[in-house]
């Protein structure tokens, strides 16, 4: 397997005021805010902490990592065996959350590293909040839930898309989920969107072999299903690609770019 670090692809740095506001976004894609709910989350704006590829993100105290929001670069939640063999259990983007809240969800407990250089900036007053006072802030409560929901979704089609599919309809799907997680963030234009894992980090997370993955993107260029190049990646067939992933519903990604 390659190595999680990848050496290319150098996020641009995020203005201090649109961190919080990335998550802002998020929470509203899930659940109406209040006022007094929008200003809390805007309240976290501070500067960025900077991580590595390849490095740990969250800190650790009496073995629960703190709750942070990722506000630039891409990251994974791998699971490391004794003899350091790895899983990567899904991949974390801009506006994706990590770090244990106070319920010690498995998930949420497993170690999370930085694929690209990350930014991220603590939420621990916002978790905090809600868990005080849940009855103040309905809608973020409401939000946060709905996150887990979706979070645990995107674990059960991982280990579906590992154990039941080809190695182009796992690539397919993976292509489809990226493309509906980053444009409800707002980062799809025309069906392309950011794309750093190498074929070697893509190869890991899907199970395949390098020379594997090599082929099928190079198939997918061929059939003009899917185009993989230089850190950008753009669906060029939305209905055939949904369909050989399985997909339920191929036209509901084309619209939210």
């Amino acid at each position: 397997m390659g190595s999680l670090a990848l050496s290319s692809h150098r996020p641009a740095p995020a203005p201090r005021a649109i961190t919080s506001e990335l998550l802002l976004h998020r929470l509203r894609n899930f659940a109406t805010l209040a006022p007094h709910e929008a200003e809390l989350v805007l309240s976290l704006a501070e500067a960025p902490k900077s991580h590595a590829a390849g490095t740990g993100i969250c800190p650790r105290d009496d073995g629960s990592p703190h709750p942070r929001l990722i506000v630039g670069g891409w990251a994974c939640r791998p699971r490391i065996l004794p003899d350091g063999r790895r899983q990567m259990l899904g991949v974390l983007l801009p506006g994706d959350m990590m770090g244990d809240r106070g319920d010690r969800r498995p998930l949420a407990l497993n170690p999370v590293i930085a694929l690209t250089p990350v930014r991220t900036i603590g939420i621990a007053r916002l978790v905090q909040a809600v868990r005080t006072e849940p009855r103040e802030y309905p809608g973020i409560v409401r939000a946060l839930a709905a996150i887990d929901r979706c979070e645990e979704t995107a674990l059960l089609d991982h280990v579906v898309r590992l154990g039941c599919q080809s190695a182009l309809q796992r690539t397919a799907h993976l292509l489809l989920e990226l493309h509906h997680r980053l444009s409800l963030i707002g980062f799809v234009h025309s069906g392309t969107f950011p794309m750093p894992l190498t074929q070697d980090t893509l190869g890991e997370l899907l199970g395949l072999s390098l020379v594997h993955i090599n082929r099928i993107v190079s198939q997918m260029r061929r059939e003009e299903l899917a185009l993989i190049r230089g850190g950008v990646a753009t669906i060029q067939d939305f209905p055939r690609l949904a369909l050989l992933a399985d997909r339920i519903d191929p036209t509901s990604h084309a619209g939210s770019a």
